[in-house]
């Protein structure tokens, strides 16, 4: 009678780890599957793009000398006034500690700063992706903030080892806390979408409120475009609103990369803090 209870739960044990391996098995070959292509045809896309970065190279040298002097000339002149402008925002920073310190004000999320070129944008995912060539090599972590100065660009949302996807503003995915500049009271933007073709200005800027611990606070998502309605609950507006950075031009991104572990990577599981670890 034992060895029959002893059999009969084996086989029960055993039914439960094929099912499981049953479920789980082809969400890992898939997943492996795609991480094994991404990376198989990286060096492809690098080799496009830094093709496209080296036709550009030689098309500037192939300009005359006069037009060279010129450029060289208007470069000096934007050097000289932006370092006049460093010096300014020197002594900003050098005040801004020493009030911080007086006031005991808690220090905000510190990012590194890594610049990337883009790879390429499938025509297919124009407004929602673009491939970026920095990776886990580079500290690259997903979730981490694209930007172009202060204006907000996108959000990593894949990592390999040498390219990273980008998940743009304008894909209907994105989101992000953010609020109307010049509104007296603390509201909370809701914008339901993104227009594709630039809009004229003077409209409501869109700034990222620093909530969540993604984004910094203070960057310009972009502007309103008008046309504001009540949602279906009658809480909040949408509106369109138009990105503050022409994506169509964009060659070169910056990603802000947390020095130190974010709300939503302190509370990963443990195999994904190991994941974390790796990338760092």
């Amino acid at each position: 009678m034992d060895n029959n209870r002893q059999g009969a739960k084996a086989s029960i044990v055993a039914l439960i780890v094929f099912i499981g391996l049953w479920i789980a098995l082809p969400s890992t070959i898939r997943r492996l599957n795609k991480e094994a292509f991404s990376e198989f045809q990286a060096p492809a896309i690098q080799l496009l793009s830094k093709s496209r970065d080296l036709a550009r190279y030689w098309e500037l040298r192939s300009r005359s000398t006069e037009d060279l002097v010129a450029a060289g000339r208007d470069l000096a002149r934007i050097n000289a006034t932006l370092e006049l402008k460093l010096h300014a925002m020197e002594d900003i920073r050098k005040e801004n500690l020493r009030l911080r310190e007086m006031l005991r004000y808690p220090n905000s999320t510190e990012y590194l700063t890594v610049v990337a070129r883009v790879a390429t944008r499938d025509t297919s995912t124009w407004w929602q992706r673009m491939l970026i060539r920095k990776g886990r090599n580079d500290g690259i972590r997903p979730g981490c903030p694209v930007v172009f100065g202060n204006r907000v660009v996108g959000r990593v949302t894949t990592v390999h080892l040498n390219i990273s996807e980008v998940e743009l503003v304008t894909s209907p995915a994105f989101r992000c806390t953010a609020f109307l500049e010049g509104d007296d009271p603390p509201r909370i933007v809701h914008v339901s979408g993104v227009a594709s073709n630039p809009f004229t200005t003077g409209r409501a800027k869109v700034s990222t409120t620093g909530l969540g611990g993604v984004f910094p606070a203070g960057l310009i998502l972009g502007t309103l475009e008008g046309g504001v309605t009540s949602t279906a609950q009658g809480n909040l507006k949408e509106a369109y609103m138009v990105p503050s950075k022409n994506l169509d031009t964009i060659e070169e991104v910056s990603v802000l990369v947390p020095k130190y572990p974010t709300a939503g990577e302190i509370l990963m599981s443990p195999t994904d803090r190991i994941k974390l670890e790796e990338f760092k």
